[in-house]
This record gives C-alpha cells, structure tokens and sequence, in this order.
C-alpha cells in the first residue's frame, strides 16, 4: 500500500510539470505566430520608415513625421563701424631760404642763387646760370634803383610801353642769342608795345605797380616780361623771362622801419 500511495504522487507531480511545459509551448508558439503576422494593420513589415532629414527623390512626398522646428532666422546684422575719424593734416612748414639785403629792402632769396650788385642795379640769379634764360645780363630778377631806367633809357613810370626794354638797340634773345646757322637771334617785337596786363600787387606788405609785356624773338620764341614798380621806394623787381621762385621772393620783401 506504501509504494502505491509513493507512486500516484510522483504522477501527479509529473502531471502538473507536464501542464506548465505545454502551457508555456503554448505561450510560445502564440509568441511566434504574432511574430511571423507582422504589426497590427496588415503593414509590410519589409517597408521601412524614412529617416528624419534624409534627402528626398524629387516629386515623392514623405510620410513619415518629423517633429517641427522653429523657422530659422537671420543672424543679427552689425551695426557698421563709424569710419575713424580723420585728422587735420598739419600745415607744411616751408624751409627757411636765406636772406639778402639791397636798397634798404630785405628778402629771401632761394638756396642756390646769389645776389649781384652793380651800384644801383642788382640781379638774383643761380649761381651757375649757363644756359639759362638770360636777359640784359641777368638770368634771374633784375632789381633797379634809385634813378630808374624806362623804355629806351627813359624814366621808367607804370603803363609805359616797352617799359621794360631799357635799351637803344636790338638785344639778343633771351633764349639761343645764336640760331643754329650762327646769325643772330635778336628780339623783334614788343619793345615798344604796351603792357597788355597792369594793376596792383603785394610785394611784401606794400602795393606795387604791376605791368606785364609780351615780346617775341626772329626763331618765334615768345616771353612775357614783367615789373614790380615800388615809386616811394624807388625799386623796380623785373623778371624778364618767368620764374616761379619769384612769387615767394616778392611775398618775403621787408622794408625799413
């Protein structure tokens, strides 16, 4: 009676192990099956859906949803930088030229010219004048004095015609006295003209007599004499054939106190 009672409970252990394995086959195969079914629906479980961003075939929309973003936005422009601000240049200061001493008149004279004096008369010229153009002797400003020579030696006064030409005879040009076949080049018109310019202007803090001439030489070569007449003074400034010193030797004229 023992052993019988010993193995009617072995099979009822045996019989409830036997029921959780097939209950858990059972589980597994329902496991499987839904598996095998695909996602609830009827989807293709061999379509995949399309990642967020990914560059798209044109003309085929997406289904797939992506989450919104914010539209973009420019980047905040700068304000433009104010340009710097420019400074003054500061004024130029010119070089110092030296100074001369004629007629109780004191003036600059540029570097590299050098006054001389001929009693009443001066010229300022360079020192080395060959080549220059050169009138009466003078290839610079002609300076007169004291009793003052005209047209022809006469006393000279503003407006005179051909004021400027203190000479009874033909001179030579100013520029080649001597053409190229050695005859002389002389001055062949407008000794005797009138000034074709006349007025007033500075010579230092004074007001001077100005007058300006034309005159012209047998090769065709022209010049524009002109005069500085200073009548209380009695000094005549002549640059005979232009020089651009001569604005600044005028401006620099002190006279005696």
């Amino acid at each position: 009676m023992a052993h019988s009672c010993l193995a009617t409970k072995g099979f009822a252990i045996m019989k409830k192990r036997l029921r959780r394995l097939q209950l858990a086959a059972a589980t597994l195969a329902v496991a499987v099956a839904a598996s095998a079914c695909g996602p609830a629906g009827g989807g293709d479980a061999s379509a995949k859906p399309t990642a967020a961003g990914a560059e798209r075939t044109a003309g085929t929309p997406s289904t797939a949803k992506t989450s919104a973003r914010p539209p973009a936005t420019a980047p905040p422009s700068r304000a433009p930088k104010p340009a710097p601000a420019k400074t003054a240049a500061a004024p130029r200061t010119r070089a110092p030229w030296p100074h001369v001493t004629f007629a109780r008149l004191t003036f600059e004279i540029p570097p590299g010219w050098t006054l001389m004096t001929y009693g009443s008369d001066a010229c300022v010229q360079p020192v080395h004048q060959a080549g220059l153009p050169t009138m009466f002797g003078c290839a610079g400003i002609a300076i007169q004095s004291g009793s003052i020579a005209g047209h022809e030696l006469q006393p000279y006064e503003a407006r005179q015609p051909g004021g400027w030409y203190a000479a009874t005879d033909v001179q030579p040009c100013p520029v080649d006295p001597t053409l190229a076949d050695g005859s002389f080049n002389g001055i062949s018109s407008g000794t005797s003209s009138p000034p074709v310019e006349s007025g007033l202007r500075p010579v230092g803090n004074h007001k001077a007599a100005y007058d300006r001439w034309t005159a012209a030489c047998a090769n065709g070569h022209r010049f524009s004499p002109r005069a500085w007449h200073l009548p209380v003074s009695r000094v005549l400034f002549l640059d005979y054939t232009g020089h651009v010193e001569t604005a600044r030797v005028l401006e620099s004229v002190r006279f005696p106190d």
